[in-house]
């Protein structure tokens, strides 16, 4: 079960500014808008990119589709454009000739490009464990990088 969510400050052109895990605790849905309102506070970015969590094929709980439904508002609210983008675009991003990305290789090929990120990188997963915190980092740079290539 997910107690947060990963977050990147990508200045344009691959210059990764922050990143972190904001950790939530108590009330998810609330919790996770305050973290949300403080990064946008604290780093006044020009553009949110969130994963379209409606895209077909999402199979992400109604919970996260509504949070994030709630902070492409908020974002749009304060004058920021927002990227919203399936996570079919980033493994299409990411893939190579046959072989399909996963977010292990993802990360990988990410830590490759941002150095300062390789003591984050979480070793591959067995099936019986839980995402580990620091892939939310990951999977947030995918993000942002996607955006910013497609």
């Amino acid at each position: 079960m997910t107690r947060g969510f990963g977050y990147v400050i990508f200045d344009e052109p691959f210059y990764l500014a922050e990143c972190g895990f904001a950790r939530v605790k108590g009330d998810k849905h609330l919790g996770a808008i305050v973290h949300f309102e403080k990064l946008l506070v604290d780093f006044q970015p020009g553009r949110v990119v969130l994963e379209d969590a409606e895209a077909p094929g999402s199979r992400r709980h109604h919970r996260v589709r509504e949070l994030n439904a709630t902070l492409a508002m908020l974002a749009r609210e304060k004058g920021l454009a927002v990227t919203l983008l399936p996570r079919t675009a980033v493994v299409a991003r990411f893939s190579g000739g046959e072989a399909r990305a996963t977010k292990q290789t993802i990360a990988q090929g990410l830590a490759r490009h941002f150095p300062e990120l390789r003591l984050k990188l979480p070793k591959p997963r067995k099936p019986w464990e839980s995402k580990r915190e620091s892939m939310s980092v990951f999977d947030a740079l995918a993000l942002a990088v996607t955006s910013v290539t497609e």
